[in-house]
C-alpha cells in the first residue's frame, strides 16, 4: 500500500516500519481487525504527511536557492550559469544518496533541524546522527570537487 503512494520502495518501506513502531509501542487498540484499520489508515497519512514534507522542501530549496546562487548585482551571467550547474551537480549528488540520508541533510541543513532531534526521530544515537552528516558532506565536497574540474 505505502509502496504504491510513494513510488519508492525504500521509502516506503521505512514509513511502514517508523509507523509499526510507533502503534507498538502505543499498544493495541481492541481487535486484531481493528488494530489493522489503524495501522492502514496511520501508513496512508504517513505517506501523505511525506508527501507534504517533500513538497514543502522543495519550495524551500526554490526560494532560497536562486538568491544564494545570484550573488549580487555584480554577478556575470556566467556566474549566474556556473552556479545553477553547481547546483545540478548538488542535486544529483544528493540523489545518489539513500533516502534516509538525503532526508535527514535537508531537516538539518535546509530546515535547522538539531542533531539531537534528529536522533529521536530515526532512533539512533546522537553521533550517528552525526557521523551520517559528515559521510553525507564529504560526499557531496567530492561531486562538487568532480564537478568544478570537469568544467
Amino acid at each position: 500500500m505505502a509502496g504504491r503512494y510513494l513510488q519508492d520502495r525504500e521509502v516506503a518501506d521505512e514509513l511502514v516500519q517508523d509507523v509499526y513502531v510507533r502503534l507498538m509501542q502505543a499498544g493495541s487498540v481492541g481487535t486484531t481487525e481493528e488494530d489493522t484499520k489503524v495501522l492502514y489508515a496511520s501508513v496512508r497519512n504517513a505517506a501523505i504527511d511525506h508527501h507534504r514534507t517533500v513538497k514543502n522542501r522543495a519550495r524551500v530549496m526554490e526560494r532560497v536557492l536562486p538568491s544564494q546562487m545570484w550573488g549580487g548585482e555584480s554577478s556575470s551571467p556566467q556566474e549566474h550559469a556556473e552556479a545553477r550547474q553547481a547546483l545540478g551537480a548538488l542535486d544529483r549528488a544528493l540523489l545518489e544518496l539513500s533516502p534516509r540520508a538525503r532526508e535527514m541533510f535537508l531537516l538539518h541543513r535546509v530546515e535547522g533541524i538539531p542533531n539531537e532531534k534528529l536522533a529521536r526521530k530515526y532512533g539512533i544515537s546522537v553521533s550517528a546522527v552525526e557521523k551520517q552528516l559528515a559521510r553525507t558532506m564529504r560526499h557531496c565536497q567530492e561531486k562538487l570537487s568532480a564537478h568544478r574540474r570537469d568544467v
